[in-house]
């Protein structure tokens, strides 16, 4: 969520509120909104996965955390 900073509306880190949607994220998912360390949940199985690069606009990689079943 941006925050306001001297009149300002600043970017969000990406990593503070998970993305949440049914299903693992397509390719690129996020792509311009997220930062590394960016988390999305995967509702329809509870699978937890992280950002690991982002050119910031138009990719972004997503890696399951851990051993999850």
């Amino acid at each position: 969520m941006p925050i306001i900073s001297g009149g300002n509306i600043m970017p969000s880190d990406g990593s503070s509120t998970p993305f949440r949607a049914a299903g693992a994220p397509a390719a690129n998912f996020g792509a311009g909104d997220v930062a590394i360390g960016g988390e999305y949940i995967n509702l329809t199985n509870g699978v937890r996965y992280t950002c690991t690069a982002t050119n910031g606009s138009t990719t972004a990689t997503w890696v399951i955390v851990g051993a999850q079943t």
